[in-house]
């Protein structure tokens, strides 16, 4: 018996050698593998980031764009120190990945001006500021000098200008949906733009077959989860196109103008690019040259301005009236009690 007892501890302790061997194997083919995979995803990269994991991460987040979502050759970006890129219609939550796509040859990443309003989804906060975003907050309110407290974003942009980084702003803040106004362009693109005396670059994407598509419903294409993270799984063509840079402001018969005239006008070139939510093919976006050189645009923009003040003070007025009438109700209720 005691034979058959150091046999078998014997080979109870061949299997445990065999298995920590396997393990040992597998546990360095996984991190060979994993490496590996770092080592492409960092070398797809084409932004200066000074963080290592930020690289990794562009460099698969790039890699997954040109898979999934957007053509090579359509643009290439270089040369990106101490540029301001405005970029619209604001679709998805991913379209700026496809834009920082384009970089190449280690130019300067660009930050993103992004809304604190998703920052309450695990993970976001932290992947953002990974990338230099600039918070903006959301809802922000007026202060006593009739600034809001975006100001401070605004301010955070402007450095990053005059240290020759790149900025990229969304001039529309919220989504364009199907079948709804296209928003309003804020103002703080132009104000940067002016501040710095520096030409806003435009660039339009278009090709969103994830909100194109007619078997997907029209309130799940709309909805702004869908919009944020489920149309990234969508396989789509964007197209990046370069318009025009607005230098309006920088022309020499432009300069003495005041900063609200110049804020004006970059605004009203930039709703004349991205009031229209629909795909345009570059045909019909230089179509748009025409309308700006005709001054058409700044009467499109002031109708804009105009009828979006009509409907604020509207819906003010119908709560005013809700209130005053609201003492007549009551008593109405209580006599039918």
């Amino acid at each position: 018996m005691s034979g058959f007892d150091s046999h078998a501890d014997s080979g109870n302790e061949s299997d445990y050698i065999s298995s920590a061997f396997t393990l040992m194997y597998l546990v360095t083919a996984i991190s060979v593998l994993t490496y590996t995979i770092a080592r492409l995803a960092e070398s797809n990269n084409h932004l200066n980031y000074e963080s290592r994991p930020a690289r990794v991460i562009a460099g698969f987040l790039a890699f997954m764009m040109h898979l999934l979502h957007t053509k090579g050759g359509d643009i290439e970006i270089r040369n990106t120190e101490g540029t301001l890129y405005a970029l619209g219609p604001h679709r998805t939550g991913w379209e700026a990945g496809v834009f920082a796509s384009k970089f190449k040859d280690g130019a300067a990443p660009p930050q993103f001006l992004a809304t604190t309003n998703f920052n309450r989804i695990p993970g976001v906060k932290t992947f953002l500021e990974m990338f230099k975003a600039i918070p903006v907050a959301a809802h922000a309110p007026k202060g006593r000098d009739g600034q809001t407290a975006n100001r401070g974003a605004i301010e955070s942009a402007n450095d990053a200008i005059r240290k020759k980084g790149c900025v990229a702003m969304f001039p529309q803040g919220n989504f364009s949906k199907i079948g709804e106004e296209p928003h309003r362009v804020y103002a703080g693109v132009a104000r940067v733009a002016v501040e710095n005396n520096i030409p806003v670059e435009v660039i339009r994407l278009d090709g969103f077959w994830s909100l194109q598509n007619p078997l997907i419903p029209l309130f799940i294409r709309n909805h702004n989860l869908y919009r944020v993270f489920f149309s990234a799984l969508h396989l789509n063509n964007v197209r990046v196109t370069r318009c025009d840079p607005i230098k309006w402001h920088l022309e020499t018969e432009n300069t003495s103008r005041s900063t609200e005239e110049k804020i004006e006008e970059i605004c009203a070139q930039l709703y004349a690019y991205f009031r229209e939510t629909g795909e345009l093919t570059p045909k019909q976006i230089k179509v748009i040259d025409k309308e700006i050189e005709s001054g058409a645009h700044r009467l499109i923009w002031k109708n804009k301005v105009r009828r979006d003040e009509l409907i604020k003070e509207s819906l003010s007025l119908k709560k005013e009236a809700e209130e005053l009438e609201k003492p007549t109700a009551d008593l109405m209720k209580a006599c039918a009690s």
